[in-house]
């Protein structure tokens, strides 16, 4: 048996492509979970128009409504992981641009020319 061949990799990103496309990826996750949230408050219209349009029990109504109350729980775990991994990332930015700009303002010194 060969050895396996591998797809040839893309050009690894620099450090702050790397930041942005990682930005990029907590602005992806807080669209999923608005669609979550939207499609949550969709389920609890439906079962407030079906309460209308026919009798709902109290346990159908305590079943989505437990349900719902579980994602929201879940949504705002994740954003509050999303919300430390922006701040994680916003900061080795910054950090990234201190060290670009400091090694800008560097002066030469004698034997550096």
């Amino acid at each position: 048996m060969g050895l396996p061949e591998w797809p040839e990799l893309p050009k690894v990103p620099d450090q702050q492509d790397l930041l942005h496309l990682l930005i990029e990826t907590v602005a992806l996750e807080e669209l999923a979970l608005a669609a979550l949230v939207n499609a949550e408050a969709e389920k609890v219209q439906e079962m407030v128009m079906k309460g209308i349009a026919a009798p709902l029990t109290a346990d159908e109504a305590v079943k989505i409504n437990e349900s719902v109350r579980g994602v929201i729980l879940a949504a705002g775990d994740k954003e509050d992981k999303l919300l430390q991994k922006l701040r994680f990332l916003m900061a080795a930015k910054e950090e990234d641009k201190d060290k670009k700009d400091k090694k800008k303002r560097r002066k030469p010194r004698h034997g550096d020319e």
